[in-house]
């Protein structure tokens, strides 16, 4: 048999140690949910660059394939924009030195573009360059 005022004195210790030990778990609960939370927000966060990206390179894709059919494959430099906020730009010159372009059946081109987004306070693009061939034009 134990003593009233021990039983009591062990009861009491115990009671301390169930809530240091429920603050333990809170705290640890906390910092995982912390952790957990901040994943989430990054994940969110890069999905959304991702599909800006993919985006953008659809558009980049797309606008390359209209030149020399709905954009004329001619020397320029033809801004825009498409509907979602991206904003493109096209460079197209003429490729070689005027003495390899006059012995040329066809013209030579080099197309370059570039699509922009914005992202908050930041820009982002995505550009490519290739080499397209057309009519000669009237000029070496």
């Amino acid at each position: 048999m134990c003593m009233q005022r021990s039983c009591a004195h062990e009861r009491g210790t115990q009671d301390g140690f169930v809530l240091v030990e429920t603050l333990v778990a809170f705290a640890v609960f906390a910092l995982t949910m912390g952790v957990v939370l901040q994943i989430a927000a990054d994940a969110a966060r890069r999905t959304g660059q991702a599909r800006s990206l993919s985006q953008a390179n659809v558009a980049l894709q797309s606008l390359l394939g209209r030149v020399g059919v709905d954009i004329p494959l001619e020397p320029g430099e033809p801004k825009g924009q498409f509907g979602d906020g991206l904003r493109w730009r096209l460079r197209i010159e003429r490729f070689g030195e005027a003495a390899d372009r006059q012995a040329w059946p066809v013209g030579a081109y080099s197309v370059a573009v570039e699509v922009s987004w914005r992202d908050g306070s930041q820009v982002h693009s995505v550009a490519a360059t290739t080499l397209r061939l057309g009519p000669r034009g009237t000029t070496p």
